[in-house]
C-alpha cells in the first residue's frame, strides 16, 4: 500500500511489518519516524543494508530467547539490493529510507503492492491534526490553548516540540500566559543557533544570542543544551576512530539533518570539556530555580568554555 505523509496518522500501522518512507524532505522522514517508533512501542535498532543481505545480524540470540518482541529495525538508506531480502522481513519489522526513490521507481512500486508493507511518500507537508493530537498525547491542554497552538505552528514542526516541553516544564499554563507559548518559535529559531554556537565554538555568535534570551527561555535552553551535550559526549569515543557512527542507536537518536553539526562538535570537543560543561549546566538550572541567577550572570557562566 502507498499513501502519502499527512495519511500515516489515520492507517493502521500494526497492519504492516515494512515501512518504505521515500521523499525528499528529511525532516519529514524524522516525523514519520518519530511516530512509528512510538506507535509499534518496539525498541529501535539500526542495521545497514549490508547487514540485512547477509542476515547474520538478524539472526536471534540464544540468550534473547525471552527478550520479548523482535525490534524495529532501520536500515537506512537502501538500493534496489535491498529486494533481494524481501524474505527475510517475514518476522520482524522494519523501517526502511530512501531519500533518492522516487513515485515510479522500483523500490516504491515493490513496496506499495505488498499487501504487509507500507510505503510512505515523505514530501514536504504542514501539521495536520491528526499529527498534532499525537504529540500532544496526554498533556490535558484547554482546547482553546490546543487550537491557538495548532495554528501558531503549523509550519513549525520543531518550534511545536520546543514549546510542548516548555509547556512540560512549566506545568498548567495559565490563559494570561498563552501569549508567552505561541510567540516561542523565535526563541525555538534563537535556541538552534545557539546550540550551533556552542557546538562549533562560535563565541561572538554565542554573545548575541544568549543576550536575546529571555526569563522564561533559561530554563528550556538549559535542557536543551543539556541533552544535546549529552548526546556529544556519547559521542566522544568515536573521535579520531574510523568506526562508522550508529546515529540512530544513540539513546538520544541524530536524526539526517543534524548529524553533520554533530561531527563539527566532535572535532571541536574533548570529552573533559563536555564533562565539565555539563556539570555547569546542572549547576546553572539550581541556580535559575532557588538563587534567582540573572541572564547576565547566565552569559558569563556559559561563555567560558568558548575561548
Amino acid at each position: 500500500m502507498k499513501i502519502n505523509f499527512p495519511s500515516l496518522f489515520q492507517t493502521p500501522v500494526h497492519k504492516y511489518n515494512v515501512f518504505f518512507i521515500f521523499g525528499n524532505d528529511v525532516i519529514v522522514f524524522e516525523r514519520a519516524i518519530r511516530f512509528l517508533q512510538k506507535k509499534l512501542a518496539l525498541p529501535l535498532r539500526v542495521k545497514t543494508e549490508e547487514d540485512l543481505l547477509i542476515n547474520s545480524a538478524f539472526q536471534p540470540s540464544l540468550f534473547e530467547e525471552n527478550a520479548g518482541p523482535p525490534p524495529l529495525s532501520l536500515i537506512s538508506p537502501v538500493t534496489d539490493k535491498v529486494l533481494k531480502a524481501l524474505d527475510k522481513m517475514n518476522n520482524n519489522t522494519f523501517i526502511l529510507t530512501s531519500e533518492k526513490a522516487r513515485t515510479q521507481s522500483k523500490l516504491v512500486t515493490t513496496f506499495s503492492q505488498s499487501s504487509t508493507s507500507l510505503a510512505i511518500a515523505a514530501y514536504a507537508s504542514p501539521l495536520v491534526n491528526s499529527e498534532f493530537e499525537f504529540l500532544v498525547g496526554e498533556m490535558n491542554l484547554p482546547v482553546s490553548f490546543k487550537g491557538l497552538l495548532f495554528k501558531a505552528y503549523q509550519n513549525d514542526y520543531m518550534g511545536l516540540l520546543t514549546v510542548l516541553e516548555k509547556i512540560k516544564l512549566y506545568g498548567d499554563v495559565p490563559e494570561a500566559e498563552y501569549g508567552s507559548f505561541l510567540e516561542a518559535s523565535s526563541s525555538s529559531d534563537e535556541h538552534s543557533i545557539l546550540l550551533h554556537a556552542f557546538l562549533t565554538k562560535d563565541r561572538d555568535k554565542a554573545i548575541h544570542t544568549l543576550s536575546r534570551i529571555t526569563s522564561l527561555d533559561i530554563i528550556p535552553l538549559l535542557r536543551n543544551l543539556g541533552r544535546s551535550f549529552q548526546t556529544l559526549f556519547e559521542l566522544i569515543p568515536f573521535k579520531g576512530s574510523s568506526n562508522p557512527i550508529s546515529w540512530q542507536s544513540l539513546s538520544t537518536p541524530v536524526f539526517f539533518k543534524d548529524q553533520p553539526l554533530y561531527q563539527a562538535g566532535l572535532s571541536r570537543w574533548h570529552g573533559k570539556e563536555v564533562q565539565n560543561l555539563l556539570e555547569t549546566l546542572l549547576d546553572l538550572e539550581r541556580k535559575v530555580k532557588f538563587s534567582g541567577l540573572t541572564n547576565s550572570q547566565l552569559q558569563n557562566k556559559l561563555i567560558v568554555f568558548l575561548p
